[in-house]
């Protein structure tokens, strides 16, 4: 694995780092192969917005940086398909949790080796259903923030069994999976929980509500019934791109032609760099 901190090779961040008092901070994770990044400036919107919903904007020059960094410096390293994982926190300063008038971002880029999805993709998952709840927050829904906690104890109740799990809000809505957003199709629909009390906003969920104009899709609040009751489903997000789910808590699911169809479509995107 390959770091750079601020824009050095470095392994070693302050101890002060308010990124590890606080999680103040936002992250990225994104696949890329050797010459282009995928879907990099949805990634890159993503961690600008959650900057300035944290009231740390970057400026134009400091979004420059980091983007002819990543094309310059970090690119040129990329021989395979890898992951670059990207960490801006508030840096060091403040009192407690007062941030800092004047913050100084702390930069953390990662090279990191990717996953093997393939076989995910072509056999599909199974899902159960997290005992964790998703805190509602509408000021922070949406955004990749550094604090991970709820998705870290899902983590550790998930069986070997099962690939992901279902999470919902305190109402029991659907909110997301623990790493990876879920959509079901019925009757040629397509449907997804809305995130604006919770979740991440995953890039590839965007693309496929945004990119597309085959299917309707359907975002709003809906309930395990609701899932229960799907023709297919399947999880998605920028890593994995999308899975099938053959599995819910014991009930089975075919792999449908409407979830192979949007597969065979992401992927030729992905390929072309056309999101």
């Amino acid at each position: 694995m390959t770091w750079f901190v601020n824009y050095r090779l470095d392994h070693s961040v302050s101890v002060a780092d308010r990124s590890l008092a606080y999680g103040d901070g936002v992250f990225e994770t994104i696949r890329v192969f050797p010459q282009r990044f995928l879907q990099i400036n949805d990634h890159l919107s993503r961690l600008y917005r959650g900057l300035s919903k944290l009231a740390m904007p970057f400026s134009t020059e400091q979004k420059s940086l980091l983007y002819d960094f990543l094309h310059s410096n970090v690119l040129p390293l990329i021989h395979e398909e890898s992951v670059v994982k990207i960490i801006v926190s508030r840096g060091e300063g403040g009192r407690g949790y007062l941030a800092p008038e004047n913050c100084i971002h702390s930069v953390i880029i990662g090279i990191l080796p990717a996953p093997n999805y393939q076989l995910h993709r072509q056999k599909g998952v199974s899902l159960s259903i997290s005992p964790v709840p998703v805190s509602s927050n509408r000021f922070l829904a949406g955004i990749k923030h550094l604090n991970r906690l709820e998705n870290v104890i899902a983590k550790q109740f998930l069986v070997s069994a099962d690939f992901e799990a279902i999470m919902m809000n305190g109402k029991r809505e659907l909110v997301e999976c623990i790493q990876s957003n879920v959509f079901w199709c019925k009757q040629g629909v397509l449907y997804t929980p809305s995130l604006e009390l919770s979740g991440v906003q995953g890039t590839y969920r965007k693309a496929i509500i945004e990119n597309q104009s085959n299917y309707t899709v359907q975002v709003g609040h809906f309930f395990i019934n609701d899932l229960m009751a799907a023709d297919e489903i399947f999880i998605t997000n920028s890593l994995m791109g999308i899975v099938p789910v053959t599995e819910v808590t014991g009930v089975s699911f075919p792999i449908g032609v409407h979830t192979r169809k949007l597969q065979i479509l992401l992927q030729a995107k992905d390929m072309h760099g056309v999101h």
